[in-house]
């Protein structure tokens, strides 16, 4: 449907009744092109509000009054896990938000698939697509942030999400970072914040399983991408989707996922390595 076009029929329309042009079957004719064309626009827009609402509901879930997103609650935010050979870089300076140098972090996850067992993969942070963003990412792991941090949302086709540590000091030291743009898609491996709104990154992540492009026009923004063991990411038990509460996590840790999602994988420990 052309808006344009057909908002100059209804014009002419109403320029018509102006005239006096009201009798007889033109009149009708114009009154049913008028109301057929009213009826069109009125389905249009209830179309447009439906997909509209269905996206943002996908994106921005709202349970108990707080935001739940792939992505985070806004009132934030619990959190247990490379490969031999490679060594740790002592990063005990504050990382410099300005700095243009790239991190290779390696996490090693565990419970994978539900299922004993331990692997690695290594993310690579993308200063050129987000300083700051980046900078936090670096500084969370030389934090020990990540430590015991569980994978709480994992949706099939679409996301693994983390980064809501069990102690909630840790959860209140780290502000809301400003946006930087969207340099980069959500393509398939990229990580990214997860966030409440714009203005709202702290410390929740997430990995593309997908290209998510949909992500972009919302001000999801990638930090870094996977460069090695994608594989394992794809291994993030799933079973339990986004079940898990943020708000509980919140308030009781990993006692309660512990208690309520047993398998969920975790990440047992996160660091800076200088090479792959």
């Amino acid at each position: 449907m052309h808006v344009l076009e057909d908002s100059a029929i209804f014009a002419t329309l109403q320029e018509d009744d102006l005239k006096g042009n009201k009798g007889g079957r033109r009149s009708k004719r114009r009154a049913m092109a008028r109301n057929t064309f009213i009826t069109a626009m009125a389905a249009v827009l209830l179309i447009a509000m439906y997909y509209t609402h269905d996206t943002y509901k996908h994106l921005h879930q709202e349970e108990d009054g707080t935001l739940k997103l792939p992505f985070t609650n806004k009132s934030s935010d619990s959190s247990s896990t490379g490969k031999k050979g490679s060594s740790s870089i002592d990063i005990t300076k504050k990382v410099d938000s300005s700095s243009n140098e790239n991190f290779l972090i390696e996490f090693t996850v565990a419970q994978l698939s539900g299922e004993p067992s331990e692997d690695t993969f290594v993310v690579k942070t993308k200063p050129e697509w987000s300083k700051q963003g980046a900078a936090r990412f670096v500084e969370l792991t030389k934090d020990k942030f990540w430590n015991d941090c569980r994978m709480f949302r994992v949706m099939k086709k679409f996301i693994v999400q983390w980064g809501i540590s069990g102690d909630k000091s840790l959860n209140k030291k780290y502000k809301e970072l400003p946006d930087e743009g969207v340099k980069t898609s959500n393509a398939r491996g990229t990580v990214t914040y997860a966030m409440a709104g714009p203005g709202t990154r702290t410390h929740q992540m997430f990995v593309n399983f997908k290209n998510n492009k949909f992500l972009d026009s919302q001000g999801f923004a990638p930090i870094g991408e996977v460069v090695r063991g994608m594989d394992v990411v794809d291994r993030m038990y799933n079973g339990y989707g986004e079940k898990p509460d943020q708000g509980k996590i919140q308030n009781q840790g990993n006692t309660y996922l512990n208690s309520n999602f047993p398998k969920l994988s975790y990440i047992v420990k996160a660091r800076v390595i200088d090479s792959l």
